[in-house]
């Protein structure tokens, strides 16, 4: 079924005061609110790609499998013996009082930097979106030239692209206006329902646990594995008698890949499917469910998980065959061999970012009108085919926004830690090699900064997305709905009053 047409057809008129009807069963009716529990959309009963949901959960169990097989047959001595005969154990971690204070003060500080960053994209939008460019364009310059100062060729190629966009730079400010709106919409929409920040922080939490559970795996399977092949260095390489230990590490890698995208994209279709929900019922009669945020995760974890599973399959073979590829480029003597792995690494690595793109706008599909991925797919084909050209600039300049952001929060948050550091001098500080000290809590420090400001950067990005999917979609439920939004839209992006199929929506 084609995408709703509420323009002129054959004659037909409709008003201006009612939204669109949709029904449960019509295949792009979004998240249907139920009048009687109190305003919460009911999600489509019947579940997509049940098939990929079988095999992500049988990666799981094969994972831990592989994992329980490589513990039980893996001695590890749990006691090192010091200089003075004393044993202790290995793994053991001493943190003193100053180091649980930096722990806390920079979860405190690099919090309020992000938060303090939202509020600016809110205030100073228009500001942040221009400022944003130059810095991501000059950026690319600096690193065009540190590269080829390094000794790399490669630098030039990054030189020529920041120059071109500043040639380029009309074309990208007729399009910032826009731009500019979607971003105050969707932080308006998100101070609305602060739910969404909190899926945020559960996915980053959740990511944390997963690594965390991961290097676990993977430091048992590869010691087993390593001794059951009997790996040994010979000229500085690693030589084995079989390739079990390859092969381990190729599935336990894909593992790692694949859990990640599922986990991210879980909390992207949630938090487009309360964007949705403020899209499509927000000043309609039916009206917007005052919390959509849990139905909506509802929906991701259950009917339509089998479609985020399958989308995020695609990305993790591609990611596994890059890890093979570069395994191979480090590995061979053969200077051609290796030379042609890392062209196909990077064409792999291109071809990566454009599907992640895609796929991000294919779980919006997923998030709002519940289908299967490879019509969520067909659908997104067709809106990029239509729309593809303002899609990416739209999303380059918030992009931009939120990566000045990143970039900001993390050298503050680096800061920070060289500040706590030098004044108070803590234990673990003065008894160890201050150099590697001091370096080892700026890196952490920027880290924590980075994954912090992950939180609103996720929700804004998913709000944006969902946002211009549907306005592509369906542009005349905005009009219907939020008339003062839809006009204010229109005059920046006059392409907003044709829908996906290139019909026009009246005014």
């Amino acid at each position: 079924m084609d995408a709703p047409n509420y323009g002129h057809n054959n004659g037909a008129t409709s008003s201006h005061n009612q939204p669109p009807t949709y029904t449960q069963q019509e295949e792009h009716a979004p998240l249907i609110p139920k009048t009687n529990t109190d305003g919460k959309f009911t999600p489509d009963a019947s579940y997509k790609d049940v098939w990929a949901t079988v095999l992500f959960i049988g990666n799981i169990f094969g994972y831990f499998g592989l994992t329980y097989y490589s513990a039980k047959h893996f001695v590890n001595n749990p006691f090192t013996v010091l200089d003075d005969g004393t044993s202790v154990a290995s793994n053991v971690f001493l943190a003193d009082h100053a180091f649980i204070i930096l722990a806390l003060t920079s979860l405190a500080f690099t919090f309020s930097l992000s938060y303090g960053y939202f509020v600016l994209i809110q205030r100073y939008t228009a500001a942040l979106v221009k400022i944003s460019w130059f810095f991501s364009v000059f950026f690319l310059i600096a690193v065009g030239v540190l590269q080829i100062l390094g000794g790399s060729l490669w630098g030039a190629l990054s030189i020529v692209v920041g120059v071109l966009c500043l040639f380029l730079y009309k074309y990208w400010a007729s399009r910032m206006a826009f731009s500019v709106l979607v971003l105050e919409t969707v932080t308006s929409v998100t101070r609305k329902y602060p739910a969404t920040l909190a899926v945020a922080f559960s996915g980053l939490v959740l990511q944390i646990i997963w690594c965390a559970i991961w290097i676990f795996g993977l430091v048992l399977n590869y010691q087993y594995f390593q001794t059951v092949s009997n790996c040994r260095p010979v000229d500085n390489k690693m030589v084995c008698d079989n390739n079990s230990l390859y092969i381990v590490m190729v599935y336990v890698n894909f593992v790692m890949f694949w859990n990640t995208e599922v986990i991210k994209n879980v909390i992207h279709v949630t938090i487009s499917g309360v964007f949705g929900v403020y899209y499509f019922f927000e000043g309609s009669a039916a009206g917007a469910p005052a919390s959509p945020t849990l139905a909506s995760a509802k929906r991701a974890l259950t009917t339509s998980f089998g479609s985020i599973c399958f989308g995020s399959l695609l990305i993790a073979l591609l990611q596994t065959l890059r890890y093979i590829l570069n395994s191979l480029r480090s590995d061979s003597d053969d200077g051609i061999q290796a030379f042609l792995a890392m062209c196909a690494s990077c064409l792999l690595s291109m071809l990566e970012g454009l599907f992640e793109i895609f796929n991000k706008f294919a779980f919006t599909q997923v998030a709002m009108y519940g289908k299967p991925f490879v019509r969520a797919a067909k659908d997104t084909w067709e809106l990029i085919k239509d729309r593809g050209i303002e899609a990416l600039v739209n999303d380059s300049l918030v992009g931009n926004v939120l990566g000045m952001g990143t970039f900001a929060v993390a050298l503050l948050s680096g800061f920070f830690g060289y500040i706590y550091v030098s004044i108070v001098q803590p234990s673990f500080y003065e008894n160890q090699d201050k150099d590697f000290v001091m370096y080892a809590v700026i890196f952490v420090e920027m880290i924590l900064g980075v994954a912090m400001m992950s939180i609103p950067n996720n929700v804004i990005d998913s709000g944006v997305t969902t946002t211009f999917v549907a306005l592509a979609e369906d542009p005349q439920t905005l009009l219907d709905t939020k008339p003062e939004l839809y006009h204010a839209i229109a005059e920046k992006y006059p392409e907003v009053s044709l829908n996906v199929r290139g019909q026009a929506v009246y005014h």
